[in-house]
């Protein structure tokens, strides 16, 4: 499951269409180029968007009927989820050339009761575009939570976050991978 692999073409192709569901309805705030800043003595300025490189959570959408769920906002916490993520990483020692908009959404969420265990599973995809607007890579993570108790918000919202967790993680290498 911690296997990168990219897909053939026509796979990517096909994948396109979560893509296309994402951010259908979305227009993405790209950064405006900046001036290069001095770099240290005797050096040549060094550009400031290489200085910072940035990947931000541009939207986020659930392809999710709310009636079938036990959480009250899934949207607000696939936000909070993903921020978070990705505030975790160390952008800066991945080596991207650009900054990125990842737009996240939640493809599936189903809880269930199996006498006093609870179960959830979730899928995550999240698609990556460059400063240009290109779709660069579409990933996905998937989770699933089983608990004793009497809540299935808290065995979804334990699926949803690990599903967060597992497509937030794979963006370093898949978008070394795709630049």
């Amino acid at each position: 499951m911690d296997d990168l692999r990219v897909a053939p073409r026509s796979k990517r192709v096909r994948a396109l269409g979560i893509a296309a569901a994402l951010l259908a309805s979305s227009t993405l705030s790209l950064p405006t180029p900046s001036v290069a800043a001095p770099g240290p003595q005797g050096a040549p300025p060094i550009a400031a968007s290489h200085a910072t490189q940035q990947v931000t959570l541009a939207e986020v959408n659930s392809q999710v009927d709310p009636a079938a769920t036990h959480l009250p906002d899934l949207t607000d916490i696939l936000r909070q989820s993903a921020e978070a993520e990705l505030r975790a990483i160390d952008w800066g020692k991945q080596g991207l050339r650009r900054g990125y908009k990842v737009s996240a959404a939640i493809t599936r969420l189903e809880s269930g009761r199996e006498g006093k265990t609870l179960r959830a599973s979730c899928a995550v995809s999240a698609a990556v575009r460059d400063e240009r607007g290109s779709l660069l890579v579409i990933v996905e993570g998937r989770a699933r939570a089983e608990e004793e108790g009497s809540l299935l918000a808290s065995a979804e919202r334990g699926a949803l976050e690990g599903a967060v967790h597992g497509a937030i993680h794979r963006l370093p290498e898949a978008i070394r991978k795709a630049q």
